[in-house]
């Protein structure tokens, strides 16, 4: 049941992104709307199953971004550029794809082990995927500005990624944060260097020459935006998959 309204929301997704294309908004908004509603439906379906919070493997968080990046576009429509509305919907579609395509192997769900029971999951893990949403849009208007040749445009895109910047940076502290304090109830010490940690503080760390540039232009900005992408999407997938530790899926 789980991935039938997974698919139809996919190709609903697609209806709007080509609805958008076609520059009928009230048409994108519905279908929008409608698809949606089927990914939350998907996301309570594989809570019921699992009876945990669709968060706690890669393909859980491949289906929970997309929705949150959707909904966003939905409760906060004037945040996101019009412009750039079809291409977050078709990262969204992508992302479904992708959590699709996965071996059933990672998509079978599991018990939670008895460290991740805990209530410092439901601020830790949710405050990081708020702030990979809010990372994966600013990483859509930092591209746009390092390509546009429109000034007038590309101050307004700037503007937008700044607010984007500061709530993927209170987030991505937030997480840190919190996970100490789980770390601390859990295993007895806020810190080990585990390799999930320590990309998270990476994370933080390349974020910060954001706000401290000695000569602030639109171009270092977005450089800065793109390269935390690279980082965060290493320590979403890569470290996860490459390196052992606390964190990984392996």
């Amino acid at each position: 049941m789980e991935s039938i309204l997974l698919i139809v929301a996919l190709v609903i997704y697609g209806s709007s992104l080509a609805l958008n294309l076609n520059k009928n908004d009230l048409w994108a908004n519905i279908t929008l709307f409608l698809a949606t509603a089927l990914h939350f439906g998907a996301l309570a379906t594989r809570s019921i199953i699992a009876q945990h919070p669709p968060f706690t493997n890669m393909y859980e968080t491949f289906i929970l971004l997309p929705f949150l990046i959707s909904l966003r576009m939905i409760l906060w429509k004037k945040q996101v550029v019009d412009q750039f509305r079809k291409i977050l919907i078709g990262s969204i579609a992508v992302i479904i794809a992708i959590a699709l395509l996965l071996p059933q192997s990672m998509k079978a769900p599991r018990p939670l082990m008895p460290a991740l029971n805990s209530f410092w999951m439901y601020i830790h893990v949710p405050s990081y995927f708020f702030g990979y949403m809010a990372m994966l849009v600013a990483a859509v208007y930092a591209a746009m500005i390092l390509i546009s040749n429109d000034k007038v445009n590309s101050e307004k895109i700037l503007r937008q990624m700044d607010n984007e910047v500061k709530i993927t940076f209170l987030f991505l502290t937030i997480g840190l944060i919190t996970g100490g304090i789980w770390a601390y109830v859990s295993w007895g010490n806020y810190w080990a260097w585990d390799p999930k940690e320590t990309w998270a503080l990476i994370n933080i760390i390349v974020l910060a020459f954001y706000f401290h540039l000695n000569k602030q232009t639109k171009q270092k900005k977005a450089a800065i935006v793109l390269f935390t992408l690279l980082t965060v999407a290493f320590t979403y997938w890569g470290v996860s998959f490459i390196l052992s530790g606390l964190h990984s899926y392996k």
